[in-house]
């Protein structure tokens, strides 16, 4: 499954991104020893940038669009839409309406739901799935970032960072692909130390990697 060639133009509107086939680019190249300590600060200002946002919604809609196309898992019936709400928050202001609403599916024979993987939220996660790509060291600028400006309380970003170094080591997704992480990721170092490993001509296009490449955590809750 593969995206179309697509132009996005974020920030100030001076230039475009090309985003090719973020599926088939193999995501681990320019491996380093060297760890940086936090994501650079051009990074969170996408947590302002709704052009980047609405541009996940369109991965987001083309994920759906490959699920309808299948069948029911359960009975093989058709599929219909049956999106349902959310309440997401870290989002910009201009997108929240779109932001409002979880593609899902369910079938037209046994009512089974169907719900594709997403970029734009992790599980039943409520704050969008960016933000938990930016969790930093506390102290650092994208903690500062995230607490001040989207106004997160400080216990939610120390639940991100617990999460990041033990429940997700232990997620179904992350024991399926750690072994192609080389030389391998360490706890401490996440999500900084995964985001590190996409290669991008710059922080909107890796972002968009990093989270396609997370999206199967999507389908169930982490």
């Amino acid at each position: 499954m593969g995206f179309r060639f697509v132009v996005v133009t974020f920030g100030d509107g001076q230039g475009g991104i090309p985003l090719r086939d973020l599926d088939r680019q193999d995501p681990f190249g320019g491996v380093s020893g060297y760890e940086t300590k936090e994501t650079p600060p051009v990074c969170h200002a996408l947590l302002h940038d709704p052009a980047f946002f609405r541009f996940l919604s369109h991965i987001d809609a083309e994920l759906a669009e490959e699920a309808r196309k299948g069948c029911c898992p359960r009975c093989a019936g058709p599929l219909h839409v049956a999106d349902f709400p959310r309440k997401p928050r870290g989002c910009p202001a201009t997108v929240r309406e779109e932001y409002s609403r979880r593609l899902s599916f369910t079938c037209g024979r046994c009512a089974t739901r169907t719900t594709p993987a997403s970029v734009r939220f992790l599980g039943r996660r409520v704050y969008v799935a960016v933000m938990l790509m930016l969790v930093s060291p506390a102290g650092g600028h994208a903690a500062a970032s995230v607490r001040d400006g989207l106004k997160v309380p400080a216990r939610t970003l120390l639940r991100w960072r617990a999460w990041w170094r033990k429940d997700f080591q232990q997620t179904r997704f992350w024991q399926s692909v750690r072994a192609r992480f080389m030389p391998p990721l360490p706890a401490t170092g996440l999500p900084v130390s995964l985001f590190e490993r996409f290669q991008g001509s710059d922080c909107p296009e890796r972002m968009a990697q990093l989270l396609r490449f997370v999206c199967p955590m999507s389908a169930y809750p982490v």
